[in-house]
């Protein structure tokens, strides 16, 4: 009875902190806090249970309180700015505590996955050939990135709620890169796939995928170098278990690389 009546105490007090209703992210695979005696739990990441009733990857269960019938509380619904919380109780092979969880839609917790997502997509290393500081004018200079960071990045943010487990995979998927040369006058180039990187064995004569020719020597410019840019483009998109979905738009990573380019100047002989 203690141990029933210490969390009826608990749930009883405060309300949820209104910064926690975005699910904000924090450490480990979720979002929460304690205000008074309440503790809230926020946007949950990572792979959700199978289920209602299924553990979570730490061998967790998230029940609605209100579906323990042992306990007596009041309260076990409440609004906080707009967004309705539920009092559930996280049962762990270990200990048992009660949360009020935010019942957030799909479309906000794609919103959540996409900050998740963003916060791990890589800038790309850039790899070029003549070396970015061995450039010649009217040569051209191949341009590539790693392989293992040109790949789709997903996250996946889960709520519990009273008729189950509602969750939203946002993805990140590349789709071109953007070579910014620093010239003049130039436009940015785009190129499809992580370009390819050149090997002794390619000769000079082989085109690459992702190439740039530069008209100019760098000494035209103040620091003698052109301040170069080497993107990423990500294409990013939403799913969920209740079939909603669609697309959050363009995000791009970056690199900056200044460029030295010398120009061979021809000699003839008399």
């Amino acid at each position: 009875m203690r141990f029933l009546a210490s969390i009826a105490l608990m749930v009883a007090t405060a309300a949820p902190s209104p910064a926690l209703a975005a699910g904000t992210m924090g450490s480990g695979n979720g979002s929460g806090g304690q205000t008074g005696g309440t503790i809230t739990a926020g946007v949950q990441f990572g792979s959700p249970p199978a289920a209602k009733g299924k553990t979570d990857t730490k061998g967790c269960t998230w029940q609605p309180l209100v579906e323990l019938q042992t306990l007596t509380i009041s309260v076990t619904e409440k609004m906080v700015n707009g967004i309705k919380y539920v009092l559930f109780y996280r049962q762990c092979p270990t200990s048992g505590l009660a949360y009020w969880v935010p019942q957030i839609p799909p479309a906000h917790l794609g919103t959540n996955a996409a900050a998740a997502v963003e916060e791990r997509l890589p800038s790309p290393r850039v790899g070029s050939a003549p070396p970015a500081d061995r450039v010649v004018v009217n040569v051209g200079m191949w341009l590539w990135t790693n392989p293992a960071q040109y790949q789709p990045v997903s996250v996946t943010a889960w709520v519990p709620t009273t008729a189950g487990i509602a969750w939203a995979t946002t993805t990140a998927t590349p789709i071109r890169l953007v070579f910014v040369s620093g010239e003049p006058g130039a436009s940015p180039m785009s190129c499809q796939g992580p370009g390819r990187e050149w090997l002794p064995q390619y000769g000079d004569e082989l085109a690459s995928p992702c190439m740039y020719t530069y008209q100019h020597s760098s000494e035209i410019t103040a620091s003698n170098v052109f301040d170069a840019t080497l993107s990423i483009v990500w294409s990013v998109r939403w799913t969920s278990n209740v079939g909603a979905g669609g697309s959050l738009g363009e995000y791009t990573t970056s690199t900056n690389q200044p460029i030295t380019v010398n120009e061979i100047q021809a000699i003839v002989g008399g």
